[in-house]
């Protein structure tokens, strides 16, 4: 027997209250450890590529075809690589062997060129600084890592932890928080303590710390 039309409608709607916007993003957490041997990392797409160079030479190019390669510079080998699922982004956690970590975003626009922007990193760090009556935040006093992707690509999970406090007072309310960034905007979506964040986004628990090993070049 089919259900009135108006009790589909009611039905609707209780399901749409009930899965929120945390409850139906799906994180993507895939990353790749850069460690000791050359690598190349592809995008889900195919159509490009993270080049790593190995410990020897830990510089990373963007390849979007022989005739179009990016130098993007070093990092520190042991740093994570996680593609966006939809191929428009990539992260590192440039951290080495290193306990702290900085997040490193690049974003490619339609000519197949990679830009690394720090939007998302200063949001964040902003985000924690706020949060702790603190004004003008020094970069080097926070630590940021990247723990997977929302919205396909489009927003990102980002770890914030104060390293030490010089610039702002020793009073410290927080000293680490997940937020929840707008990739192309840098716009601060959702920020929630590490405990609050695990609720709110069951993806991030499990294999996010935990990267996949490398694939040879």
């Amino acid at each position: 027997m089919t259900p009135p039309r108006g009790c589909a409608a009611l039905v609707c709607l209780a399901l749409a209250a009930c899965s929120g916007p945390a409850g139906d993003d799906d994180v993507a957490t895939r990353t790749t450890l850069l460690g000791g041997p050359a690598a190349t990392v592809p995008a889900p797409t195919g159509d490009r590529t993270i080049i790593y160079g190995g410990e020897g030479d830990p510089r990373l190019t963007f390849s979007a075809g022989f005739m179009k390669r990016v130098d993007l510079g070093e990092i520190r080998p042991g740093s994570e690589l996680s593609w966006a699922p939809n191929a428009r982004s990539f992260y590192v956690n440039d951290s080495g062997d290193s306990a702290w970590s900085e997040l490193r975003l690049w974003q490619v626009g339609g000519r197949q060129v990679a830009q690394e922007s720090a939007s998302v990193r200063e949001a964040a760090i902003a985000e924690l600084a706020r949060l702790n009556d603190c004004a003008r935040p020094a970069r080097e006093e926070y630590a940021t890592r990247g723990l997977g992707w929302g919205r396909q690509g489009d927003t990102v999970y980002v770890l914030t932890e104060v390293r030490r406090v010089q610039a702002c007072s020793p009073d410290i309310r927080e000293d680490r928080v997940v937020s929840l960034v707008e990739v192309a905007t840098g716009r601060v979506i959702q920020t929630e303590t590490v405990d609050a964040a695990l609720r709110a986004w069951p993806g991030l628990t499990g294999g996010t710390l935990r990267p996949d090993p490398v694939t040879g070049p």
